[in-house]
């Protein structure tokens, strides 16, 4: 291999490494910031176990949104920084970006979980009906878990398209 090969695999190793690391870290962030700014609606033991009222199941919503916008503002920013910073080859950043805000994604819903109250029918369990206990930090709509990836891709291809000056 040349020495400008072995540059180029060094270079596109240092871009892997730098983008995990970043959209790890990221993603921590971005859990504690979900944790942080998500009111979370309490479930009311009920003879059947805990269950939500019309008013709670309303704040399931709220959950997901402020994971949206986490995951939006996280994916959007972190493109445009890392596409800005990593410009050697531009085409293997919008695969890194789009597959580390995966990663980020993963890392927010799985740490939000854990960063959050326990599940609510363990908590109200044994306890008197009309007892209330938060839900837990979880995505209900499952497709908003790609919202990191989709908004990362959109503020690489917005670096590539708009942004970018050669």
């Amino acid at each position: 291999m040349t020495d400008e090969g072995t540059r180029r695999s060094a270079g596109a190793v240092a871009d892997v490494l730098v983008t995990l690391v970043w959209f790890a870290l990221v993603g921590v962030l971005g859990a504690v910031a979900w944790w942080q700014l998500t009111p979370l609606p309490e479930a009311t033991r009920t003879a059947q176990g805990a269950a939500l009222t019309a008013v709670a199941l309303t704040g399931e919503v709220a959950v997901d949104g402020w994971y949206v916008l986490v995951a939006l503002v996280g994916g959007l920013l972190s493109a445009l920084v890392l596409m800005a910073w990593r410009r050697r080859d531009p085409l293997l950043m919008v695969v890194l970006v789009t597959a580390g805000a995966v990663v980020a994604a993963l890392v927010t819903s799985r740490l939000g979980r854990v960063l959050g109250p326990a599940d609510p029918e363990q908590v109200l369990s044994g306890r008197a009906e009309g007892a209330q206990a938060p839900i837990q930090l979880v995505l209900h709509a499952t497709g908003a878990f790609w919202v990191w990836p989709l908004a990362a891709a959109l503020g690489a291809l917005v670096h590539l398209f708009v942004l970018r000056r050669d």
